[in-house]
């Protein structure tokens, strides 16, 4: 049910956002603060309920993830801009004037997250951004319908991608602004904040008007009375949820979309619903209303009742309840259908699964809670017995065809909002769907005043009537309500314009010679300016629309008859932006001299002067079609009249054919079971909607078991995959072990080898490694310069060589050469030395190296002898 909003506010506050999770909150909490600006312009305040006994570490894992400061609560203390407050666990939190502070719990989960949105939405109400996360239970869910009653935005993370959906799925649609994925909603929170979403100005609000028309046309909803900034903020709430960022853009995103023109209309109106709302009319409905149609209802063989805007579903659940008590054992005995209808899918989907949080239910007895609810994890559901009563619906009273002999319709607090040509046309819905005699229940505020002939007024200060007259057609499918445009600024309605003589002084002579040819003409025409002032109009126009006396200068759209004045306006606004219109209008005879008549109105744009962008005169053609239009009712009667006829016709044709089939079934079975096939194919032709929506709920249900078999089976081929793909790398192991040992064994018969190689070799041989180590010497290596690589080499004269230019450090650079130089041995003998230096070579880099040394002394003391005794002779 829709109903006007709380217009709390709370100017001066600032703005807060406050946060709630609980199981798999970890996660996403420290995801949403990851994702928040370094600038955020609000306090955050996050509450995750856990177990009282374990300590928390929250505020410490947020701060590692968070570029803003991060504040465990621990009594009550200032909230300050860009600073993340974390609830300690064992603690509730209650927000006061620009304060958050730890209260003790009055049981249930701790930190209630309940609690602190309602706190918080007492104290900033429309300036409040409350955000339900991940969590099992429904902690949040109606602390989230007191948020957007006080007017703040409430945002629920995606239940498909939570860990735990309960927490999300808790919250009504009718109390959800947007739902986001996880890492959206912190760039979504500092967007909505910093005013990323544009919309007009008050100054220049036209766009905004002309938006709210659109709507208007399209659905016979006029928002043009609400307050414009409930309307901006409901607005901008919806540009965030589609990321449009100006009013053109999700104007045009709605033309490319249509379901999100009713997610929109879904946010305008406000829906506050609860079980046995308004008891005094339950009551009158418990004590003579329905023990009468239950009563009548037994002659029939059925009871049928019709909730039309049940919102998240309180109100029929509470017509099951009363019936279900009425009946008490006999409740199988007569066929009940209570028909749940709203124009907002997602209302009638969370309607439709019968579960609601423990705070739904606080207003019901005890006794009452127990015999038609199941309590499951601090969430309530609906028992089988009370929604097996209930068939719920989208349905949209301005477009779609009525439900049949009904019983009694509660449509509270849903016409205050439609046009007086949609009201009419709901009325007539109800008139038809009501069986003479029937009730119907309207808010407070509403009455039957568009259709007053069809009702009559059973209980005034309760809004119930009773159903009277005969029947009544079926509605067009679509209401098309256009209302006059609003007047210029600063101008009130219906004035003139005080230009009149400048207007004629600027007539021109050729002016006035063509006004006297349209006189003349048998169609009237008038032409205006951009404010519907008469340029100039002939006698023929005059006389079709009833204008008498000097008309020139005043304001066209408040002279002629009011039937006629919002039409009107429309066509010359068209005009004006270059577009041609025809319609065809009745004037009643009470307007006219001359009797009532129809007529042609067709509105042309003149050529614009001086290359201007529109045109700035308008020209309106009327033409009588009285006639014509006589001619066409008089077809259109005769035609309904075949029509009804041919109806009677294939209506007793139907019948006959019915009656020839069940003799035939009467033929060839039981009588009972003919009774049953009778009620059966009743039941498909009178209650197709019914029959639907149970087929939907059987297909759904398919599907997600369908869905969980394959998910299922998909699960059981990765683990078989998983084992696969075990025993090959098991076996590559194996193999790869196998070589590994078999290398091993050939390197180790190689090392035998060369060892054996190195021991019969005479020189000293000594392999150097690219840093210079040791990396293997032979026996006679270690007989001249024992077991380590560094021995003194010197040159011919007895100095030392550099360090870079020994044969180890040369080797272990991979060079090739060979050298000669000396070195004293251990008991003081000098010694010659030939140095022979191979590469190791690993690819096309050197490795270190290979020092073959050869003792040369013998050698080179015969050298130095033959080379003194050359001297000496």
């Amino acid at each position: 049910m829709a109903e006007g909003e709380d217009e709390a506010g709370a100017a001066g506050m600032g703005r807060l956002v406050v946060v709630g999770a609980s199981a798999g909150g970890v996660e996403a909490l420290s995801t949403l603060v990851a994702t928040l600006p370094a600038d955020f312009p609000a306090p955050v305040v996050i509450a995750q309920h856990i177990a009282p006994h374990r300590v928390s570490h929250l505020g410490e894992i947020l701060a590692a993830r968070c570029r803003l400061p991060v504040r465990t609560v621990t009594g009550e203390e200032k909230l300050a801009a860009g600073v993340v407050y974390v609830v300690p666990a064992d603690r509730d939190v209650a927000i006061t004037d620009h304060s958050v502070g730890v209260v003790p719990g009055n049981g249930g989960p701790q930190p209630s997250v309940d609690r602190l949105l309602e706190t918080a939405a007492a104290i900033y109400g429309e300036e409040l951004i409350a955000v339900v996360l991940t969590g099992s239970g429904s902690d949040g869910a109606a602390g989230a319908q007191v948020v957007k009653g006080a007017g703040g935005t409430v945002i629920v993370q995606n239940p498909e991608t939570a860990s735990f959906p309960w927490m999300p799925l808790a919250v009504p649609p009718s109390a959800t602004d947007v739902v986001a994925e996880l890492e959206a909603i912190g760039p979504l929170l500092a967007d909505l904040l910093g005013g990323a979403y544009v919309l007009p100005p008050q100054s220049a609000d036209g766009e905004l008007r002309a938006f709210l028309e659109r709507v208007r046309d399209r659905t016979g909803l006029d928002f043009g009375a609400y307050k414009r900034p409930t309307i901006e903020r409901r607005l901008q709430r919806r540009m965030a949820a589609v990321g449009t960022a100006t009013l053109g853009d999700y104007r045009r995103h709605v033309e490319r979309h249509p379901e999100e023109l009713r997610r929109l209309v879904a946010s305008f109106l406000i829906k506050v619903t609860q079980f046995f709302r308004d008891p005094e009319l339950f009551d009158l409905l418990r004590e003579r209303v329905l023990p009468e149609l239950i009563a009548e209802a037994r002659e029939r063989g059925e009871l049928r009742l019709w909730s039309a805007g049940c919102a998240t579903g309180e109100e029929p659940y509470t017509l099951a309840m009363l019936v279900t008590e009425l009946l008490g054992d006999q409740l199988g005995g007569l066929p009940v259908r209570i028909f749940a209808t709203d124009v907002a899918a997602e209302a009638v989907d969370f309607a439709r699964r019968g579960v609601y949080p423990e705070r739904a239910l606080a207003a019901l007895p005890p006794e009452l809670v127990a015999r038609h609810f199941v309590r499951l994890d601090g969430i309530y559901e609906v028992r089988k017995a009370v929604r097996g009563l209930v068939v719920f619906g989208e349905h949209d009273l301005a477009h779609r065809a009525p439900f049949p002999r009904i019983d009694l319709v509660l449509c509270r607090n849903v016409l205050i909002y439609f046009t007086p040509e949609l009201q009419r046309r709901a009325l007539q819905l109800f008139a038809f769907s009501l069986r003479r005699g029937g009730y119907l229940a309207l808010g407070k505020a509403e009455s039957i005043g568009p259709l007053p002939e069809m009702f009559a007024l059973e209980h005034p200060s309760l809004r119930l009537f009773r159903r009277l007259g005969g029947q009544v057609p079926i509605p067009p499918d679509r209401v098309m309500d256009v209302a006059p445009a609003p007047p210029a600024p600063g101008r009130p309605p219906g004035s003139q314009r005080p230009a009149t003589r400048e207007l004629a002084a600027r007539t021109t002579a050729s002016g006035l010679r063509a006004a006297r040819l349209l006189d003349g003409l048998p169609v009237g025409v008038v032409t205006t300016d951009p404010g519907y002032h008469i340029r100039s109009i002939n006698g023929t126009a005059r006389r079709l629309l009833g204008i008498h006396g000097a008309a020139i200068g005043d304001d066209l759209v408040h002279r002629i008859a009011p039937a006629l004045a919002g039409p009107l306006r429309v066509a010359l606004d068209a005009a004006l932006r270059g577009e041609a219109t025809t319609g065809r209008h009745r004037v009643a005879e009470e307007v006219l001299d001359d009797g009532g008549r129809d007529l042609e109105i067709a509105c042309y744009p003149a050529e614009p002067d001086n290359g201007e962008a529109q045109s700035e005169i308008a020209v309106v053609a009327v033409t009588d079609v009285t006639e014509l239009s006589q001619r066409q009712r008089r077809d259109d009667e005769e035609r309904a009249l075949l029509a009804a006829e041919l109806a009677r016709r294939e209506g007793r044709a139907a019948a006959a054919a019915t009656e020839i089939r069940e003799l035939r079934a009467a033929n060839e079975s039981l009588a009972a079971e003919n009774a049953k096939l009778r009620a059966e194919c009743e039941e498909l032709v009178v209650v197709n909607e019914e029959a639907q929506a149970a087929a939907e709920e059987i297909e759904t249900l398919n599907e997600e078991l369908q869905a969980t078999n394959e998910e299922l089976e998909t699960l059981n081929e990765e683990l078989q995959a998983t084992v696969e793909e075990l025993t090959t790398t098991n076996d590559e192991l194996q193999a790869r072990s196998i070589e590994l040992q078999d290398l091993a064994a050939t390197r180790e018969a190689a090392r035998v080898s060369l060892a054996a190689v190195l021991a019969g070799i005479g020189d000293a041989v000594l392999v150097i490694g690219p840093a210079g180590e040791v990396v293997l010497t032979n026996e006679a290596y270690r007989r001249a310069f024992g077991l380590g690589a560094e021995f003194a080499a010197e040159d011919e004269s007895g100095r030392p060589l550099p360090p870079e230019a020994t044969p180890q450090c040369r080797a272990a650079r991979g060079e090739r050469f060979s050298t000669t130089f000396t070195a004293t041995t251990a008991d003081g003998s000098r010694r010659w030395y030939e140095a022979t230096v191979q590469p190791l070579q690993d690819g096309a880099a050197a490795r270190g190296g290979v020092v073959a040394i050869r003792d040369i002394t013998e050698q080179s003391l015969r050298q130095l002898q033959d080379q003194w005794l050359a001297v000496a002779s």
